[in-house]
């Protein structure tokens, strides 16, 4: 019925009518009211083709049972009543599709899938075969109507015998019909002025309408070996992404429309915020010094959620079609430049909080200003920007501090509220000596790693968490959704190199500002979230950027952003108050300039994805995660060790990729899905990545196939037939290289035109003959010649 129902799906007025069962409506209103006889009533009113027989059953019913009367009149009469109808139902109680299914499935219902689905199909093609020559036979009698429509227009007619009819207006067939026995008046109409009464007659029950009907013909099931490759969306190995089936992808399999997620963010909030000198000045000391520079960016909402249906909260990678991929420890510290290096982001949530904001803010919230943990932005924002007098230390601190909360809320750890930050990150800046020893890049990782977690299910419609990270993450490595830089709206200063361009202050910048206070030009990805998600089907490595944090680039940026490099690759638990979230950076080893390989397996805990912040937990997370918080400490000791070089491409012939072929989600967009988005550039984009993929592993079994075929092929095999052979082999092989799947066959080079194969063998198997019957002709003459001696 949801299809049905769907808007612009075919099944909507006038293209088709949606109408009750009768049956089944007379079954409930039998459940509901008990009543045999008011069962009856309903089914004769029901299909009472008269108004007049309607409204005496209707009074019946009413007489019967007046709630059952109320019940139906609720309920539109063009649903269920025959006379209401318009002349769609066709006479009929329910449809004929429903009735033939349900004969099809008679006894077979309990029986073994396998089972079913043979009895099934042989049931339907039986029924088919049966009806088709029937109505072949029909055809071929010159008949008009079908078996029983015939019996039914010479019922009609017999009933008429006993109608009285007068004419009043013969041109306009305008006439009068006193019933007898029998209610069929247009059959004595036509019979009483020598009219055909076929013209009348709906061609729906015509003869050719009941051939047209079973024209089509079942083929027997050949044997497994033969049938064509199906798409399979994938994983074949369900033993690590095993959370499949309440993933955001696999209801977009299943044709689920799901829109692109809500981004919950404060990003305008923090382009608001004026900060003054004094402040700034302090904070540029601190490892936040790269995070002020940054600006309002607005977020892509549709190249995240594309994003999104790629991520695993199994493995905390994105699985893309060459392999998996993630943001890591090098990616804080390159695009926000925030330390790795330090004690976690954690600590107690004990309450108290607005005693917390007297003593460390030097400012008691108002009611509406505070709930619970959650201070709003607002009230930070009127109270502590653009201060004129800051009088004294104490000052200082709580305005940076403010500052730094502020921030928190709009940029590294905004929540889903819209407008508040928690004020369980206020005791980690009360000694403000010490806030460059604790890991915040850690700690703006796992809780990006957490909402993306959270966001891959199927019920969740909005994303929170430090969502400028994974964009810029996205712009930095994919080419897909990627704006341009058009210009920078910085004006340049004469004699001063900008090699990132002049929005970036040589050494003293994270990479991240190099997309700020651009003027960006967008292409491909404004056109909606379906066309990203078909993109990122069809990607090919070359579109990815392994390594974009080259030497020319990072000599460039502040030393901070380099500073904890040796801590990149650490395999450990990211830990932010209830967030723990492991770092799994074997399992994208490109991305550090190795070759990738086949990674252990590892458990990113779905007991540790169940807690949360909800309702104000009170409690001390350094002690209930007091085993990660080990782990970190103790991070430097699980480290990956650098594998062999990367350079270009992996070889699809390595033994990674059929192991990641396996196991991964290979394709998010459903088959030939058809999308009409609300955008007016274009009306409708149609994704092709899933049929691409159908018929690149037909053209590679074709291929196969066809490489075997010759390579066993008889020396006596006609030429015509072999030449067929080998033009079937070199076009699927021409599909499959400049599709760029070249690999899937190991393809190496151009392959050069094959050799006349056959004429040589068919010379060879000439002269090996020749010589043969050549030899037996000898040996016959010597034979002859001893003979005639011994005579």
């Amino acid at each position: 019925m949801t299809a049905m129902s769907k808007v612009g799906g075919g099944w909507t007025e006038p293209q088709a009518f949606h109408r009750f069962c009768t049956r089944h409506q007379a079954s409930n209103i039998n459940t509901k009211f008990k009543s045999n006889e008011l069962k009856l009533a309903f089914l004769s009113t029901a299909c009472a083709a008269q108004r007049k027989r309607f409204n005496k059953g209707m009074q019946k019913i009413g007489s019967l049972k007046l709630s059952a009367k109320v019940l139906l009149e609720s309920i539109p009469l063009s649903k269920w009543s025959l006379c209401h109808d318009g002349g769609h139902r066709y006479g009929i109680k329910t449809t004929n599709n429903s009735e033939c299914f349900n004969g099809v499935l008679k006894r077979v219902r309990f029986l073994p899938i396998t089972a079913l689905v043979k009895a099934t199909f042989f049931r339907i093609n039986s029924y088919f075969v049966k009806h088709r020559e029937d109505a072949n036979k029909r055809l071929l009698e010159g008949c008009m109507w079908s078996e029983k429509v015939t019996e039914k227009l010479a019922e009609n007619v017999k009933r008429a015998a006993h109608h009285k009819v007068t004419c009043y207006d013969a041109r306009r067939g305008l006439y009068e019909v006193v019933t007898g026995r029998g209610n069929r008046l247009g059959s004595e109409v036509c019979r009483a002025n020598s009219i055909s009464s076929d013209q009348y007659v709906d061609p729906f029950y015509s003869c050719g309408e009941y051939h047209g009907s079973y024209r089509s013909s079942f083929h027997p099931v050949p044997d497994e070996s033969y049938w064509m490759p199906w798409m399979d969306p994938g994983p074949d190995d369900g033993t690590i992404l095993h959370l499949q089936s309440t993933h955001r992808s696999q209801a977009i399999w299943e044709g689920e429309e799901l829109k692109p997620l809500t981004l919950r963010g404060h990003m305008k909030a923090f382009k608001a915020f004026k900060v003054p000198e004094a402040v700034l000045t302090y904070v540029n000391n601190t490892q936040f010094r790269g995070i002020t520079r940054f600006c309002y960016v607005p977020l892509d909402a549709d190249l995240i959620t594309a994003l999104v249906e790629r991520w695993r909260q199994e493995t905390h990678t994105f699985h893309l079609p060459f392999g998996e991929t993630t943001v890591t420890l090098q990616d804080v510290a390159m695009l926000f430049g925030l330390r790795i290096s330090g004690r976690p982001v954690t600590g107690s949530s004990e309450g108290g909080w607005l005693n917390l904001c007297v003593r460390l803010l030097g400012a008691t919230p108002s009611i509406k200003a505070i709930k619970g943990s959650k201070l709003k932005l607002t009230w930070l924002h009127d109270n502590f920007q653009n201060v004129a007098n800051i009088n004294s230390q104490y000052q200082l601190h709580c305005h940076v501090r403010a500052y730094l909360l502020y921030l928190f809320g709009a940029l590294l750890f905004p929540d889903k509220s819209g407008s508040t930050v928690s004020l369980i990150y206020l005791p980690l800046l009360e000694n403000l000596d010490q806030i460059d020893d604790i890991s915040w890049g850690s700690g703006v990782l796992a809780c990006l790693y957490r909402n993306l977690c959270k966001a891959t299910k199927v019920d969740c419609f909005e994303i929170a968490g430090p969502l400028l990270l994974l964009q810029l993450w996205s712009w930095e490595r994919v080419s897909i959704g990627r704006p341009d830089i058009v210009r920078s709206r910085v004006p340049r200063q004469a004699g001063v190199a900008y090699p990132l361009g002049s929005q970036v202050l040589t050494g003293l910048d994270p990479l991240g500002c190099k997309w700020l206070r651009v003027q960006r030009g967008f292409k491909d990805h404004r056109l909606g979230l379906v066309v990203i998600r078909d993109l990122l089907d069809k990607m090919v490595e070359l579109q990815f950027i392994w390594q974009p944090y080259t030497p020319s680039v990072v000599q460039h940026l502040s030393p901070i952003c380099v500073q904890d490099q040796a801590e990149w690759t650490v395999i450990a638990p990211l830990i932010c108050f209830e967030m723990v979230e492991w770092h799994f950076p074997n399992r994208c080893t490109r991305q550090f300039g190795w070759q990738q390989m086949i990674p252990e397996m590892g458990s990113t805990c779905t007991r540790l994805h169940g807690i949360s912040r909800k309702g104000d937990w009170l409690g001390n997370y350094e002690t209930m995660h007091h085993e990660s918080i080990a782990k970190w400490e103790n991070r430097m000791s699980n480290i990956v060790e650098p594998g062999l070089p990367f350079c270009g491409l992996m070889s699809f012939e390595d033994e990674y990729f059929e192991w990641y072929n396996a196991i991964t989600r290979r394709i998010i967009t459903p088959l030939s899905q058809t999308v009409n988005d609300d955008y007016e550039d274009h009306h409708y984009y149609y994704p092709t990545a899933a049929d691409f993929q159908i018929l690149t592993q037909t053209s590679m079994v074709t291929y196969n196939t066809t490489e075997q075929m010759i390579s066993n092929m008889p020396d006596d095999i006609p030429l015509a037939q072999y030449a067929m052979i080998e033009k079937m082999r070199n076009m699927s092989l021409n599909s499959l290289v400049n599709t760029g799947q070249g690999h899937l066959i190991n393809y190496q080079e151009p392959r050069p035109p094959s050799p006349p194969r056959y004429d040589f063998r068919h010379l060879a198997h000439r002269q090996q003959v020749m010589t043969q019957e050549s030899e037996e002709a000898e040996s016959s003459q010597r034979t002859r010649k001893k003979g005639k001696k011994r005579n």
